[in-house]
């Protein structure tokens, strides 16, 4: 269709599949699956971003503060905030920590 290629798998059996909320023209990949959107309006957030976030977090600035000041979404940083628990070892219920008193 029109040279369209599938971004993820490079094949060209695309078709149209209906509209984002921004308007903009969504498209299939019949051969993976893939649905994508020709020129998204979002963009990756960089690890030199990322790395800027977590420096910013251990230096007790309000979480608003840092999403002001690196330009990260309020979403973004609420979903950064919970990979960042899920991989940080609490130790409450680890059985590795130190022995429980009696």
């Amino acid at each position: 269709m029109n040279g369209l290629e599938c971004p993820q798998c490079g094949a060209v059996r695309i078709v149209k599949n209906g509209h984002a909320h921004t308007g903009k023209q969504r498209y299939l990949c019949r051969i993976c699956g893939h649905q994508f959107t020709l020129k998204p309006s979002w963009h990756r957030v960089s690890v030199e971003t990322v790395a800027l976030v977590d420096r910013l977090l251990t230096e007790r600035i309000s979480h608003r503060g840092i999403c002001r000041v690196t330009g990260v979404s309020r979403s973004w940083f609420r979903l950064h905030l919970k990979q960042l628990g899920r991989s940080v070892p609490h130790g409450f219920d680890d059985p590795m920590s130190p022995a429980k008193k009696a």
